[in-house]
């Protein structure tokens, strides 16, 4: 039987990249009002529940729509050999815990882990 690792509050802030995790630690979803995907999970570094809002692409800002693309919202299908963006970006911890020595003006509350999804 295996334990679950509890949220380590109390690891201290580290901007550590940890390379690649495996997809399978993490759920991706649209989001409950429509405004984009949640890819949710577990912090590999802190153990913190994280999540992060990728939002769709707003008409008229030049951005071609790529996650509506890459999941499918009734439009139209992503390109063959298209890199998923969910894949290529980095994620950086957003588990909403002010890690001790973590800096005042960090855009993200977390450990400052960052990672890449593999599949």
């Amino acid at each position: 039987m295996t334990r679950a690792v509890r949220h380590d509050h109390g690891k201290p802030y580290a901007d550590e990249d940890l390379g690649e995790i495996d997809a399978a630690l993490f759920a991706q979803g649209p989001s409950p009002d429509g405004r984009g995907v949640i890819v949710a999970g577990t912090c590999p570094r802190c153990h913190g529940p994280t999540r992060t809002l990728f939002p769709w692409a707003r008409p008229g800002t030049g951005s071609k729509g790529v996650l509506s693309l890459l999941l499918g919202n009734g439009q139209t299908p992503r390109a063959e050999g298209e890199q998923d963006p969910l894949l290529t970006e980095v994620h950086l911890c957003e588990c909403g815990h002010a890690h001790p020595q973590c800096p005042p003006d960090t855009s993200y509350v977390g450990c400052g882990a960052s990672w890449r999804i593999r599949r």
